[in-house]
């Protein structure tokens, strides 16, 4: 089977952070977004991945090739914002013509079956079936209407002030090729605006519940969520990767340290704290509630204390970085620095 990751759009509601970095290479708990979406595709039977990319396509090509943990990867590159359906009818020559095929959002950390999908896609002889979650606030998503039999009967974009559900769209479905025929020729087109609603007006789309993990990382707030809680939980069996000895320093649990990272002496560590690879962190340093992307150093005698750090960052000794701080990647910040809370570092 074969599957396609939607992330072709500029991911500006993760900026700064995105300038520099695509959106698939952001670390989760220091493993890169594409890996786990690429595990779990592969648990659902799917080994040839497309990969529907625009922002930095060419870095995508270089950091993630041909193949990855296993699976076939093509980059099936957008020149114009194509929506969420036009990359599907752009990608159809690496699709089967005979086949269903999955499709998930390139901005989701979960668990969804999708074997058990693709069962129940063809126990239906549906056109799509969607993955399922039921939310608090489903303001930001798709409000999903369901039949006691699970199909679905109203599929209403981002307005659920007219249904009552709290089932919103998963980004993850199951689509039969014949779907191709219900997206323009040409053009931006929306999955969830003009093709969904008319598939579920038609009685031939379905939905299936989801009760696992459901992670939307497309924000700053849901990428800290996700790490944190991942963390804490310990769904994907972080552990810390010490090198060296730990004698002389302090670590509080949760912490991940990456592959490659080196803590040296006095450092404090944690709680909350995520280290991906290749990370330094000087002596007499604390990073606490952090998550610090890979191939960035810490200097001597720096505390950093919920903060987001880039990729590639220099910080400078003896700087003080302050809670919902925000450090564009490949920045150096001089030594002596204090950055006040929620402030955003762009150069």
């Amino acid at each position: 089977m074969k599957g396609l990751i939607l992330a072709g759009g500029f991911a500006t509601r993760l900026r700064p952070l995105s300038c520099s970095k695509p959106k698939l290479l952001f670390p989760v708990v220091g493993v890169p977004l594409i890996d786990l979406m690429i595990a779990w595709l592969r648990e659902g039977g799917v080994r040839d991945v497309v990969l529907a990319v625009n922002h930095l396509s060419e870095r995508l090509r270089l950091e993630v090739g041909e193949r990855r943990l296993g699976s076939r990867i093509k980059l099936s590159i957008e020149t114009e914002p194509l929506g969420t359906a036009g990359p599907i009818r752009l990608a159809r020559r690496f699709l089967d013509a005979d086949e269903p095929f999955v499709v998930v959002n390139g901005d989701i950390v979960s668990d969804i079956n999708l074997r058990e999908m693709v069962r129940a896609h063809k126990e239906h002889s549906a056109l799509a079936t969607v993955a399922l979650i039921g939310v608090s606030d489903p303001m930001q998503y798709g409000s999903v209407t369901l039949t006691p039999d699970g199909r679905i009967a109203k599929f209403s974009e981002k307005t659920p002030a007219r249904s009552k559900s709290t089932l919103v769209n998963a980004g993850a479905y199951i689509l039969s090729p014949r779907v191709l025929d219900f997206i323009p020729r040409s053009g931006p087109s929306s999955l969830e605006r003009a093709v969904f609603p008319r598939l579920a007006e038609m009685g031939v789309m379905w939905g299936g519940k989801h009760s696992g993990y459901w992670y939307d990382i497309g924000r700053i707030p849901g990428y800290v969520k996700a790490n944190m809680e991942i963390l804490r939980k310990s769904r994907m069996k972080a552990t810390p990767a010490l090198e060296g000895p730990w004698i002389g320093r302090k670590a509080v649990r949760p912490f991940h340290i990456g592959k490659g990272s080196h803590v040296q002496s006095g450092v404090r560590l944690g709680p909350n704290a995520i280290l991906s690879e290749r990370v330094l962190v000087g002596e007499k340093s604390r990073v606490t509630d952090s998550i610090i992307f890979e191939d960035t150093a810490i200097g001597e005698n720096c505390i950093v204390e919920g903060a987001l750090i880039g990729e590639r960052v220099v910080i400078g000794k003896d700087s003080k970085i302050g809670r919902g701080v925000i450090v564009a990647g490949q920045i150096s910040v001089p030594k002596g620095s204090i950055i006040t809370e929620n402030s955003v570092i762009l150069t």
